[in-house]
């Protein structure tokens, strides 16, 4: 094979350096990691899969609808990647200098292309999670091997509803196997010369168990502090962590790939506070949550049934508890200079063009600007650790630059961005010791971080250009020089 590239979902070097892994620690010792900075707005599948950013793709996390609401949508798949200007998905590159491709569960590539080989769509971007979706399988043959190795398609933990950690724990473990078996028995049978496999198991344990994670780290492998740790978490990580590096190791002995790249879309970093961007705003006077007597109705039956939500007024100051119940904590679409979005690591002007708001669209870049200065001034008297940039001005007649968030917001610690309301950053109260999974959602103690992997053999990475993006682009650039295009 002349190129294995394999995506690790949410894969970190600090995590696999801190266990047991010693084909990975092989890897590394001979590979060069390149240092990588990714925007947590954008999807890191779609810029690898394409070479392009969401300026041109529109591969947002969560992207306006632009139907002048401040609607969003979460779905994005191979349908709307496809449309990019001069789009050129990696698998084409391999196929114009011969050689046979098999593609495995990248997400945002349903419906599956045809290909010379095999291609196995990827969950996310929207598509259902649980059985293997049709229209999500190409090529002769693939179908019977997926069954015949118990091919799962994906686990979500807020959608499946598991019952303990450990009945979690194996099927995410069972996962990983099968996806490689049914790899290894579709490459071989094919004759490929190009390979892309994508692992989601371990974002799944990594977002549940972050916090988990972080207190295993505190210690190398072997140390007795480590080992005295009584948490059945130290084990289950030990067996996770094994089984992929076990996986790595099948794929390349099997396959001997002259080429590798081992990537991922985004990191993991603990999940440890919450921040509302939209109740920053409130907070410059740029936004006003609603408020009324629906709100507060709401809120007070929160209060009676939502455990998670009498954790979060715990975090209120006493003397802001009253208005803080009686608000909504979702911002009047009537007011406002700017809004956010949950999962957002961004703000939107309110402007009249995109989502019907007080702002002029020819006042938007301006405004980005006044905001700007107006959030920093606001974080740094309240020692706050964000700061905003103006963003989208970055990227002007960029084909999808409408979608983009008109400023970023950058942090030093790890805060997710929820709706909270009026008390806009808080702790997150799930960060701690994961005893019972039973209601918990597919993000609990981790969330995404900036900085993926990006590892290949020294000879592929010596044909990097220098003026190849430091992003999850590069994986496109390096697929294109290694096949001289």
């Amino acid at each position: 094979m002349e190129l294995l590239i394999i995506g690790i979902d949410g894969g970190t070097t600090e995590i696999f350096d801190a266990f047991d892994m010693p084909f990975w620690r092989g890897l590394r010792t001979s590979g060069v990691l390149s240092a990588v900075t990714e925007d947590l707005n954008e999807r890191g599948w779609a810029k690898m899969i394409s070479g392009k950013g969401a300026s041109e793709t529109g591969g947002l996390y969560l992207r306006p609808k632009l139907d002048g609401t401040r609607d969003f949508t979460v779905s994005f798949g191979h349908t709307e990647l496809a449309e990019t200007p001069d789009y050129d998905p990696l698998w084409r590159v391999a196929e114009r200098v011969g050689h046979r491709v098999g593609v495995m569960n990248i997400p945002t590539t349903f419906p599956a292309p045809e290909v010379d080989g095999f291609f196995v769509s990827g969950g996310g971007g929207g598509v259902f999670q649980g059985g293997l979706p049709a229209g999500a399988v190409t090529g002769d043959g693939v179908e019977a091997v997926l069954a015949e190795t118990s091919y799962a398609f994906d686990i979500r933990l807020g959608a499946e509803g598991f019952s303990d950690a450990d009945t979690l724990c194996a099927a995410a473990e069972t996962m990983m196997m099968a996806r490689t078996e049914a790899f290894v028995r579709l490459a071989e049978a094919a004759g490929i010369g190009f390979g892309f496999l994508v692992y989601r198991a371990t974002t799944v344990l990594q977002y549940l168990a972050m916090s988990e994670i972080a207190h295993a780290m505190r210690h190398a492998p072997g140390d007795p502090q480590r080992c005295a740790w009584s948490s059945p978490w130290l084990e289950r990580l030990d067996r996770h962590y094994a089984v992929l590096d076990r996986c790595l190791a099948r794929l390349f002995e099997t396959l001997s790939p002259r080429n590798f790249i081992i990537v991922s879309d985004h990191s993991h970093v603990p999940w440890t506070h919450d921040v509302d961007y939209s109740g920053l705003l409130a907070a410059c006077g740029a936004a006003r949550f609603k408020r009324g007597p629906k709100p507060l109705a709401r809120n007070l039956a929160r209060v009676a049934l939502r455990k998670s939500y009498r954790a979060r007024l715990a975090n209120v100051p006493l003397g802001t508890l009253p208005r803080q119940v009686a608000s909504s904590d979702t911002l009047d679409p009537a007011c406002g200079r700017a809004f956010s979005e949950v999962n957002c690591y961004g703000i939107y002007v309110n402007d009249a063009e995109r989502f019907g708001g007080p702002v002029p669209a020819a006042d938007a870049e301006a405004e980005a600007i006044r905001l700007c200065d107006d959030i920093n001034w606001t974080c740094a008297t309240m020692n706050a650790p964000f700061r905003a940039e103006p963003y989208r001005a970055r990227f002007a007649g960029g084909p999808m630059e409408r979608c983009l968030p008109d400023i970023t917001m950058l942090q030093s610690g790890h805060a997710f961005p929820r709706r909270l309301g009026a008390h806009w950053y808080a702790p997150n109260p799930n960060f701690a010791p994961v005893r019972d999974i039973r209601g918990v959602g597919g993000m609990h103690s981790g969330q995404k971080g900036r900085h993926p992997i990006f590892l290949a053999n020294p000879e592929l990475m010596a044909k990097q250009s220098a003026n190849d993006p430091a992003d999850l682009r590069m994986v496109h650039g390096l697929t294109k020089a290694l096949f001289g295009q």
